[in-house]
């Protein structure tokens, strides 16, 4: 590639810099890939187009492989989705989270996610995320008539996904399964329901075959909605029944410690459940209105859940008084001013984040240093409830984005 095309990429007028310099980076394939591994995604489709050395290297499974493991390893999140349902309508924003997207982009990312389905009468009815890939269900107007689509928001690529056969059964939920530390293929899990049973199938994308695992529960005994992909298995939590865990590769029922119900308590009260650094961490309060909580970790041989971090939020009410703001007994939703949507942490760094949803802002709270930080503005009102308007995200609203260059 020529010094001048070079220049032309970069946007900057031409230095000092030898040519032969710029010639030994970019005919040295190793070290123009190492340089071009900490590019985001969105900069390394558009510099595909530089040259066909460039687009060789980029486009390379091996790369894309690479660059996906090293975004997986970091822990950084980009941003979050929020996609949530209020009396039948649904509603869906993204927040930046220190990322280079800026913060008062509103809706662009979102907007994107609802044209895939390429139908004006068609709207999100379910979205689920995975290690930067998003499984989403579009209802198309029509009784029992939805699509299922995997997108990467970083690459704005996407795969429309037959559906199982389904005979009688309605589709309860569809889950995403990827890990790129593992592969580059990924997996979709099928909750389907019939005669108060549910039914499980697998979908490959290596394959694009359903497979029926032949597990069946009873739907009176459990409600699935948004698992948590963790070391090869789909992971759910209930607040009255047992916890669950399916095996995606031998596609059956695998034994997954539960936590107690509190003495006098009719039901657990789950406030996050999720993956991060190759945990899963769950939290319970006990007292509806508590701030102070501890942070439970899953061991890696499944035999109990352990207390990994206490935190104590109590600190907010007097830094952002919005939280303190008049609640109504009447509407529980109305009583979450302040909820944990996600978790960050890095074992190498020794780091553990949680990301806090207030009416405005949303806080990144180290469980280490015991300090705050505001990292994304939110727009009060987001849901309307009645005659009041409340901030009200939850963890199972919440959907992580991480930038990645993974194909579906």
């Amino acid at each position: 590639m020529s010094e001048t095309s070079l220049h032309r990429v970069s946007g900057h007028q031409p230095t000092d810099i030898p040519s032969s310099s710029i010639t030994e980076v970019t005919g040295n394939p190793y070290l123009l890939s190492e340089i071009l591994l900490w590019l985001p995604p969105k900069s390394l489709l558009r510099f595909q187009a530089v040259c066909k050395d460039w687009f060789s290297v980029i486009s390379s499974p091996s790369f894309r492989q690479l660059h996906c493991w090293r975004t997986r390893t970091s822990g950084k999140i980009g941003g979050l989705f929020f996609c949530w349902w209020v009396y039948g309508n649904n509603y869906m924003d993204f927040v930046p989270i220190n990322s280079g997207i800026p913060k008062k982009q509103k809706g662009t990312i979102s907007l994107a996610l609802k044209n895939i389905a390429k139908c004006t009468s068609s709207k999100i009815e379910h979205l689920h995320s995975c290690n930067g890939l998003f499984c989403i269900s579009f209802n198309l107007g029509i009784e029992n008539d939805k699509v299922y689509y995997v997108y990467n928001p970083s690459t704005n690529q996407h795969r429309l996904i037959p559906r199982p056969d389904l005979g009688t059964r309605e589709i309860v939920v569809m889950n995403l399964a990827f890990d790129p530390l593992v592969s580059q293929c990924y997996k979709l899990v099928c909750v389907m329901k019939s005669d108060g049973v549910y039914d499980f199938f697998v979908y490959s994308s290596e394959t694009g075959v359903w497979r029926d695992s032949m597990e069946v529960l009873d739907a009176n005994q459990q409600f699935l909605a948004q698992g948590v992909f963790f070391n090869g298995s789909m992971h759910w939590v209930s607040e009255k029944w047992s916890f669950l865990r399916f095996d995606l590769d031998a596609l059956c029922f695998k034994a997954m410690p539960s936590t107690m119900i509190p003495n006098g308590e009719l039901k657990r009260n789950i406030r996050y459940f999720g993956e991060s650094g190759g945990h899963l961490h769950l939290i319970e309060v006990h007292g509806f209105r508590s701030m102070s909580f501890e942070v439970l970790q899953l061991e890696t041989d499944y035999l109990k859940w352990f207390v990994k971090y206490r935190v104590d939020l109590s600190s907010l009410h007097t830094a952002y008084p919005l939280m303190l703001s008049e609640e109504l007994d009447l509407l529980d939703v109305n009583r979450r001013t302040c909820n944990v949507v996600s978790m960050a942490v890095n074992d190498k760094e020794h780091t553990a984040r949680l990301l806090v949803s207030t009416p405005d802002v949303i806080i990144e709270y180290d469980t280490h240093c015991r300090t705050i930080k505001e990292v994304a503005d939110i727009e009060i009102a987001k849901i309307p409830v009645i005659w009041e308007d409340v901030s009200v995200f939850e963890w199972y609203d919440t959907h992580q984005y991480v930038e990645t260059m993974a194909c579906v």
